[in-house]
């Protein structure tokens, strides 16, 4: 059965100091589904995230949520970690909630130590950003986007400072954690292997106009083991000859 749609974008246009980074596009999200978006550095990948998450003006065009508040509820994951220095492991993973209720509740207070513990951070709670590993830091920010129960997810390039160990680790965390709660999950990479672990969908952007030239379906997804089959491999070679063709148009 089909989902309902999430996010609706119709002949979207956005431009930064006069010149197009995305025109004409016209795309709709599901609802509850996880997509990964992918595609040369410039094509507008970022824009596009951003703009979702309400940081980007449209020139033209309409974007809009079902349920109308879903834009309330968006939490977002950069790859720069996005934590405050002066404040512990705890007081950055609760910030989000005092932003936005201005108090935390016995039930915040509750969740988010669930949280901590679920994504390994128990251990760490009164440290600080510095006394922590670059696998540490984004667990701490997926900890802080996870506790305000969005009901979209975006994640920016969150893995891509990390060894591949830690990343391949941080990734089988966002597969557990996408089996826990039903949301729709926007992630932006350049790693192909992690665009085929993390999506449901791969949506390849052309080189300009932010176009989504190629759409791959992606019915392993789910599956903790899935880099230990063939199938794994077989999609990310897809997925990797049509990257290769898009880098040939010029």
């Amino acid at each position: 059965m089909k989902q309902s749609v999430a996010i609706a974008l119709n002949a979207v246009n956005i431009q930064y100091d006069k010149e197009p980074i995305i025109e004409d596009l016209s795309f709709s999200f599901e609802r509850g589904k996880s997509y990964t978006l992918i595609g040369p550095s410039g094509c507008g990948k970022t824009t596009l995230l951003y703009t979702i998450a309400g940081l980007n003006a449209l020139r033209s065009g309409d974007l809009t949520f079902e349920p109308l508040d879903a834009q309330n509820h968006i939490a977002m994951v950069l790859q720069e970690y996005g934590l405050f220095p002066w404040k512990t492991v705890w007081q950055n993973i609760i910030l989000g909630c005092l932003i936005r209720e201005k108090s935390l509740s016995d039930e915040d207070t509750l969740n988010a130590q669930k949280i901590a513990k679920e994504i390994g951070l128990e251990a760490h709670l009164d440290k600080y950003p510095h006394q922590l590993s670059g696998g540490q830091k984004q667990r701490v920010a997926i900890a802080r986007a996870w506790l305000l129960t969005p009901q979209i997810m975006l994640m920016d390039e969150p893995f891509s400072a990390l060894d591949t160990i830690t990343r391949e680790t941080l990734q089988n965390t966002i597969i557990t954690l996408i089996a826990k709660r039903q949301l729709t999950w926007i992630t932006v990479t350049h790693n192909i292997e992690e665009a085929v672990f993390l999506g449901a969908e791969v949506l390849l952007m052309g080189q300009k106009g932010g176009k989504i030239v190629k759409r791959f379906e992606n019915p392993y997804f789910g599956d903790p083991h899935l880099r230990e089959k063939p199938e794994f491999y077989a999609l990310c070679l897809d997925i990797r000859k049509a990257m290769q063709a898009v880098h040939d148009e010029t």
